[in-house]
C-alpha cells in the first residue's frame, strides 16, 4: 500500500473548506479540522481526517445536518445535560466540555451528559481540553447508530460498541497525563485503517461471523464481508475487564438518560456518541499547585525509571507517545494511505473542491 505525506496546515485548510462548503459555520469547521488533524498528528489515524468520508456519507444520506444544534436539557450546577440532536460531533462535544469546565472552575465539579451527538472523535481530545483549564476529567462514551461490533467476554457475537474511556490529570506547569483507550482490544477505526492498507490485524483481536479467530479486518465491516457472511466482532481488552467497562460506558453515557443505545437504532451511515463526564477542579482537593506538581511528577519519575524490557523502548506514561508523535509528524508530515486519500478526494469533489490543490 502506497502512502503520501501531507502537511498539517494543508489538511486543516482542506477539512475547513470541506465542512464549510457542506453548510456548517466557519467556527464549527475549524473545530472539526483542528480535532481531526490533531488526531493524525498524535498517531491516531483511526480518528483523523480518514473519518471525513463517513461524515459526508451521513450528510448525503440525510442522517447529519448542518442545521442540527445542541440544546441544554438541564443547566443547574453541578449538572449539565445537553441534547446534541445529532449535531456535528466535534464542535458539539468541545462546546459541552468547555461549558462543564466553566462550571467546574466556578463550583469545583461538573457532571456532564452529552446525548446523541454525531461521532465526536478522539475522546482524549476532551481530556486534553479540560487539562488546559487545569481540571481533572473522566469520560465514558457509548457508540450507537450502527450494529454492535464488540463481543462480550466469552461470546461469539457482538453486543457493544468500542465504548472508549478517557481520564486526564493536569500537571501544573507541565504536560498532562492523558489516558485514552477503547474498551475493545483495538479501535474500530484502527481496523478500518488496516483494511484500507490491505494489512492483517494481530491475532486475538477479531473473530469472524462464526466466532472463529481471524486476522482479516474485513470481518468487522459490513462493506467488507461477502453477501453470505455474518458480521464478525472485535474482542474486548482484558477479557471480562474491557467487556465490563464497555457495559458501564453504555449505561452511564446513554442508558440512564434514554439516549440512543446500540441495541435500539438501525444500522445507518452514521456513528452516534453520548458522553458522560465528570470534571473536577484539583485546587479544591489540594490548593497548593506546587505541591500537586511535585507529588505527580515525583511518581511519574518513579514509573519512568523502571527498567525496560527493551532498552530501545523506554517506559512511558500516558500521553507521552502522542506528544512525541506530534513533534515528528509536524516536522515530517502526516502519512495517508492511497485508499484513504482517494475517499477524501471523492468527498471533497462532491462539494466542488479539488483536494489535490491543498
Amino acid at each position: 500500500m502506497a502512502y503520501r505525506t501531507h502537511s498539517p496546515h494543508a489538511l486543516r485548510a482542506l477539512v475547513t473548506d470541506m465542512v464549510t462548503a457542506a453548510g456548517w459555520t466557519l467556527e464549527e469547521a475549524r473545530e472539526t479540522a483542528d480535532h481531526l488533524v490533531l488526531a493524525n498528528l498524535s498517531g491516531h489515524d483511526s480518528h483523523g481526517v480518514g473519518m471525513l468520508p463517513l461524515y459526508f456519507q451521513s450528510l448525503a444520506d440525510g442522517n447529519l445536518s448542518p442545521q442540527a444544534k445542541p440544546k441544554a436539557r438541564l443547566d443547574a450546577a453541578p449538572f449539565l445535560i445537553i441534547d446534541a440532536g445529532v449535531a456535528l460531533g466535534q464542535p458539539a462535544a468541545r462546546n459541552a466540555v468547555e461549558q462543564a469546565a466553566a462550571m467546574a472552575k466556578a463550583g469545583g465539579v461538573a457532571i456532564l451528559n452529552l446525548l446523541d451527538a454525531h461521532h465526536i472523535g478522539r475522546i482524549g481530545h476532551y481530556a486534553e481540553a479540560a487539562a488546559e483549564h487545569g481540571l481533572i476529567s473522566l469520560f465514558w462514551v457509548n457508540v450507537a447508530g450502527r450494529p454492535p461490533i464488540v463481543a462480550p467476554h466469552a461470546a461469539k457475537e457482538a453486543r457493544f460498541g468500542t465504548n472508549p474511556h478517557a481520564i486526564g490529570i493536569p500537571v501544573p506547569g507541565g504536560d498532562p497525563i492523558i489516558l485514552d483507550f477503547a474498551t475493545s482490544r483495538m479501535a474500530h477505526g484502527k481496523a478500518r485503517v488496516a483494511l484500507n492498507k490491505g494489512e492483517a490485524v494481530p491475532p486475538g483481536y477479531i473473530i469472524d461471523g462464526q466466532g472463529r479467530p481471524t486476522t482479516e479486518p474485513r470481518h468487522v465491516f459490513l462493506h467488507g464481508i461477502a453477501g453470505d457472511e455474518t458480521l464478525g466482532a472485535l474482542l474486548p481488552f482484558g477479557d471480562h475487564k474491557g467487556a465490563g467497562l464497555a457495559l458501564i460506558a453504555e449505561l452511564l453515557s446513554a442508558g440512564l438518560m434514554g439516549a440512543a443505545r446500540i441495541d435500539q437504532k438501525p444500522a445507518r451511515s452514521w456513528i452516534l456518541n453520548s458522553l458522560f463526564g465528570i470534571v473536577i477542579d484539583p485546587a479544591r482537593l489540594e490548593p497548593d499547585a506546587a505541591l500537586r506538581k511535585d507529588r505527580v511528577e515525583s511518581y511519574l519519575a518513579f514509573v519512568r525509571a523502571a527498567k525496560p524490557q527493551d532498552p530501545a523502548d523506554p517506559v512511558l506514561t500516558p500521553g507521552e507517545k502522542e506528544r512525541a508523535t506530534r513533534i515528528a509528524r509536524t516536522r515530517d508530515g502526516i502519512p495517508l494511505d492511497d485508499e484513504t486519500w482517494s475517499q477524501i478526494k471523492a468527498a471533497a469533489a462532491a462539494h466542488g473542491l479539488d483536494a489535490e490543490r491543498y
